[in-house]
């Protein structure tokens, strides 16, 4: 069907970047006209850019024209993204949210390995490379449409090109399967075990205070925030390609900026060197993610998943069954089983196949149905799905890159 003929167009990256807020315009006036989005908590940038990527399927198949794209601002907006992860995740906020925190930390990390070994394990059962199998696991899964994106450029170093593709589309196959599927699970738990409708009213005053810090966004905070970010990138950039060139271990330089954020802020909370608006960091991050999502999603190319579409649903079948099962025999378990531990089973599934947002919709869908806010569960499950898991994951990922891919 499609010939030599095929008109190919590349956007400069301004161009890129203005359709690209265009289609998150346009995202948000759609979720606001079809309930369905906001029920099942679909993120704008993955409603834009998937509907994007359709018309360019169907321009594809019908030869009319493909488009590439300049991803200067591209990945400029994802290198940001990584570095406010790190300067949102510190030691303070590990210690504060003591035994409770650091379980369902240590669980969700696990979840990571699992996740991983499912997809490297059957990628030999289903003769596909390891390296294009794991982006159908922690990175989509727990990761989501982020981490999927950030990540992929490490797997596509390696010389597979359909990195992105594969775990785009694992991150909405996983995003739709926690929304649907967690509720049902947290619910199966409270009924069967006849628990009582009763919350732990343990005290997280600290860990609520670190996670919901009052400070107003003003231009002088981001421009600070912005130094900041810049110059962790600066740093870490350049460091991250000296190791790589100097071990032969590929190390991405936005993932290094993590970690020198990660530093930096655990460093700023003993002795403060800069006062940094946690709220204006969370803005930015807000901001890059969002705008690096919508330009992945316009860039993924659905015509290339064709010869992969029944090995990937089988290992995206596999991970479904794995986090359930997780679900149910450790996370409740292990959180107590009782109501907050059903309700974090639920958010578990949700943030574990998706997202953290999907997880708190499960979670607040849990609540009403039984009348009873589980505060333990709307303070964890955030923190930890938010910036926590990918301490560990991030660098899992990485590692097993390098090993598989070297």
């Amino acid at each position: 069907m499609v010939t030599d003929e095929l008109l190919t167009i590349k956007l400069d990256m301004i161009t890129f970047t203005a359709l690209g807020a265009l289609l998150l315009m346009t995202s948000n006036v759609i979720i606001k006209k079809f309930p369905f989005f906001m029920k099942y908590s679909i993120p704008s940038p993955v409603i834009g850019g998937f509907i994007f990527s359709i018309a360019m399927w169907l321009a594809y198949q019908f030869n009319i024209v493909e488009l590439n794209f300049d991803n200067t601002l591209y990945d400029l907006s994802m290198y940001i993204f990584f570095v406010t992860i790190g300067l949102m995740t510190g030691v303070k906020l590990l210690v504060s949210g003591g035994k409770i925190l650091l379980i369902y930390m240590v669980i969700c990390w696990g979840l990571a390995f699992m996740q991983n070994g499912v997809s490297i394990g059957l990628s030999y059962v289903l003769d596909i490379e390891p390296l294009v199998a794991m982006m159908a696991g922690q990175a989509s899964m727990q990761g989501g449409h982020g981490m999927a994106a950030s990540l992929a450029p490490l797997i596509e170093s390696f010389g597979y090109d359909q990195a992105l593709n594969v775990g785009l589309a694992a991150s909405t196959f996983g995003l739709i399967a926690g929304s649907i599927l967690g509720g049902p699970v947290g619910n199966w738990l409270i009924q069967r075990n006849k628990l009582k409708i009763e919350t732990d009213h343990v005290d997280l005053e600290n860990l609520a205070e670190s996670n919901n810090t009052e400070d107003k966004v003003t231009a002088q905070k981001c421009i600070i925030t912005g130094a900041v970010i810049l110059s962790i990138l600066a740093i870490g950039m350049p460091t991250a390609k000296w190791i790589s060139t100097a071990t032969g271990f590929t190390i991405p330089g936005h993932i290094f900026s993590l970690f020198i954020g990660v530093i930096f802020h655990s460093i700023n909370e003993r002795k403060p060197i800069i006062k940094i608006s946690r709220n204006t960091v969370m803005l930015i991050s807000t901001l890059s993610l969002e705008m690096f999502l919508v330009m992945a999603m316009m860039k993924l190319k659905l015509w290339e998943l064709y010869e992969l579409a029944l090995p990937l649903t089988i290992i995206l079948i596999s991970q479904v069954i794995t986090t359930i099962l997780v679900a149910i025999f450790i996370v409740y378990r292990a959180l107590g089983k009782n109501y907050d531990a059903a309700v974090m089973s639920a958010g578990f599934i949700g943030h574990g196949l998706g997202a953290t947002p999907n997880g708190l919709v499960v979670m607040d869908a849990i609540c009403n149905k039984y009348g009873l806010f589980s505060r333990k569960a709307f303070i964890i499950i955030p923190i930890a799905g938010t910036v926590l898991t990918d301490i560990v994951g991030v660098p899992l990922f990485v590692f097993l890159a390098n090993t598989f891919g070297g």
